[in-house]
Parts: C-alpha cells; structure tokens; sequence
C-alpha cells in the first residue's frame, strides 16, 4: 500500500515538472536563447509533436483518399457510359453498311438478270439436326411465292427451291438434300449431268454430280452450274466446284463430290424467282 502512494507521488511530481517546463517554454518563446531545460522540454515534447502530426497527415491522406476513390468512380463510369455509346454507334455501322451491301447485291442480281421476277426473303426457321437441308423464309402466297419455284443467293448462288408455301411463310429444300436434283454443267466442258443431293453426303455439306460417264472432261476445281434442263431451274446458276471425282458400282461410270457455293451454315436472306417455268 504504502509502495502504491510512493509510485503515486513521484508520478505526480514528475508530470508538474513537466507542467512547469511546458509554461516556462511558451512564455519564454522569445528569448535569444535556450536554456537547459527548455532544451530537455523540447526534446521531450518533439516525438509528440511529430506523433500527432503524422497522425493528422494520415487522416488528411485517408480523406483525400476517399475522395479521390469516388472521383475516379465517376470518371470511370463516364467513360464507361461514352464506350457503350461508341460501341452502339459502330453496331449501327455494321448494320447499315450490311444493308447496304444486301440492297447493292440485290440491285447487281436484277440488273444482271433483268429477265428474272425477284422476291426477297430471310430466313426465319430452321430444321432439327441438319437444318441445312431445309428451312423456313418469311414469304409466301401473300408475295406471289409458290411451289417449285427456284431459291437463289444474292451472289447468283442455287440455294434450293420451295417445297411447301403458306400465306406469309415457305419451305426451301437445299440443293444438298437427298430429294434435291437439277440438270447441271460444267463450266469449262460443257459435259453434262445431274447435281443432287445424296445421304450420305448431305451430313458433310456436299452434293453429287452424277450419271455422267468415263470420258466426261472433268477435273477437281471445275465449276457446276444450272444447265436449263429440266424444267425448273433457269441455266446459269452457280451450284458449286468439284472437290473430287471417285468411281461408280463397277467402274462402269464416275460421279464427282461438288462443295456448294452457298455457305449454309451463314446464309440469312435468299431469292426466290417468282418466274413461271415456260419463261427461262
């Protein structure tokens, strides 16, 4: 007990000391020179001093901080705000510069084929598992669309042709379905044959340029296109180029693998041509 009101008068007495040298120093502030105690004071109290002005630095710091967080929050989002609005502008040049070329290969199509009764159409529906053997376009009775008319790209590419037609809708058969044929030709022989669609085949994207014998001049690399023959389709529409050229049964005969001009895994928008058949 007693050590506890010993070790409490000697802190006591230690702080008015301290107490004391503080009130010495302020009001001695103006002296030329120091003292030793004011020297003792101001070694003493510097730590201190610089302990709470670090301190408030931090706090200033921690404060600009923050308010540089939200000014940074705010610049971003503006510039997040302008790069959706660049990124909205450049989709609207992809679509009006895709439309453009559409209207331009459209314009090309009737101006090469004047002869031809166009109708635009996209594509709107696909069928299950290999769709690209047949599909739904947005046209029908209602513009004039009807069965067995032939289906066209903008490119003059044979797409198909149409199997069944409803008032504002038609199906298209492609050329690579197994119940697809057209008369064709070879563009640098002349030698003709059927192209059509087979079963096997159809699943890899190709069609089949058969009934043409040994002797046919063919050659991987040759062009097919229509060759007017048969009633439906007008001469003159690319179907596709020779891939390869194999055997028949026998050996008797050959057939040659043709790859379709028309991509149809990409195709959206087609031509049907609305022409009756006596007028190719």
């Amino acid at each position: 007990m007693g050590n506890f009101f010993k070790n409490k008068y000697i802190i006591s007495l230690i702080l008015a000391t301290v107490i004391i040298l503080l009130t010495m120093a302020i009001f001695d502030s103006n002296r030329p020179n120091i003292s030793f105690v004011e020297n003792v004071t101001g070694v003493v109290i510097t730590p201190v001093q610089k302990l709470f002005t670090t301190v408030g630095n931090w706090f200033g710091g921690f404060g600009t901080y923050f308010a540089d967080v939200n000014k940074y929050k705010k610049e971003n989002a503006q510039l997040r705000a302008q790069v959706r609005e660049i990124n909205d502008g450049i989709r609207n040049l992809d679509v009006l510069r895709n439309e453009n070329e559409r209207l331009r290969r459209m314009l090309d199509l009737k101006e090469t084929n004047p002869e031809l009764d166009l109708e635009s159409a996209e594509i709107v529906g696909k069928s299950p598992g290999n769709w690209y053997n047949t599909f739904t376009i947005d046209k029908g009775l209602a513009a004039g669309i009807a069965r067995k008319q032939p289906v066209i790209t903008a490119d003059n590419a044979l797409v198909g042709y149409i199997s069944d037609v409803g008032n504002t809708w038609a199906k298209v058969v492609g050329i690579i379905d197994p119940s697809a044929a057209v008369g064709a030709i070879v563009v640098r022989s002349r030698d003709i044959g059927i192209a059509e669609g087979d079963v096997t085949l159809s699943k890899e994207g190709y069609a089949k340029f058969g009934y043409i014998s040994k002797n046919t001049n063919i050659i991987i690399g040759d062009y097919i296109e229509t060759s007017g023959m048969g009633g439906i389709y007008p001469k003159g529409i690319l179907i596709g180029q020779v891939i390869q050229i194999r055997p028949e049964i026998y050996n008797i005969s050959q057939y040659a693998i043709i790859e379709p001009t028309v991509n149809f895994d990409k195709i959206t928008e087609v031509f049907v041509i609305k022409n009756p058949v006596e007028e190719y």
